[in-house]
């Protein structure tokens, strides 16, 4: 396990001491504790689209707010896609460090890192690329086709650091912090 995961277990080892688990008493509490910040920052994320939408209808044309709303629509879409596989790292590693697998735990870390590292930058290609193609398919309207895919060229740009700020979250998540990825999203 690299040095910075293994010093990563010793910080949260330190600040799991002070806190309930899943395992041991009652669940509604911590479960409701847990699960309310997630659901903020989800909220949050999906919130991001609204904004681009607000600010360019405040000040643009309705060619321009077409635009961003069906661009918006596809990268939610794209950004729910990757929550939900990365969602099963936070699953994996929940497991292996209720059980006491830190070891385990730093593998799994690492491996999600790699492999959605992968799925970033072949995302990032893909939609840089196919961003024409996408936005036939979600039937961009012809007058505002081209400002559609420069939209989502743009925020396609960004699809690693979406992956990335994703895959974190649900690390923290798999070591029983919500809070952290729920501050982070605020920013």
């Amino acid at each position: 396990m690299p040095a910075s995961c293994s010093a990563f277990f010793m910080f949260k080892e330190e600040n799991m001491k002070e806190t309930k688990t899943f395992t041991e008493g009652k669940i509604l509490k911590p479960l409701v504790l847990f699960v309310l910040p997630v659901l903020l920052a989800l909220f949050l994320q999906a919130m991001y689209g609204a904004v681009d939408l607000l600010v360019v209808g405040k000040f643009a044309s309705s060619v321009d707010v077409s635009a961003v709303s069906t661009g918006s629509q596809l990268m939610a879409t794209i950004t729910n896609l990757i929550s939900s596989f990365a969602m099963g790292t936070t699953i994996l590693l929940g497991q292996q460090i209720g059980s006491g697998k830190r070891k385990e735990g730093g593998e799994t870390i690492g491996t999600a890192m790699v492999l959605f590292g992968i799925i970033a930058l072949t995302m990032t290609v893909l939609i840089l690329i196919f961003a024409p193609q996408l936005c036939r398919i979600m039937n961009a309207p012809e007058e505002a086709f081209n400002k559609t895919v420069a939209y989502v060229r743009i925020c396609g740009g960004g699809t690693l650091i979406i992956v990335a700020y994703n895959l974190i979250g649900c690390i923290f998540r798999g070591l029983g912090d919500s809070n952290t990825p729920l501050i982070t999203a605020s920013w």
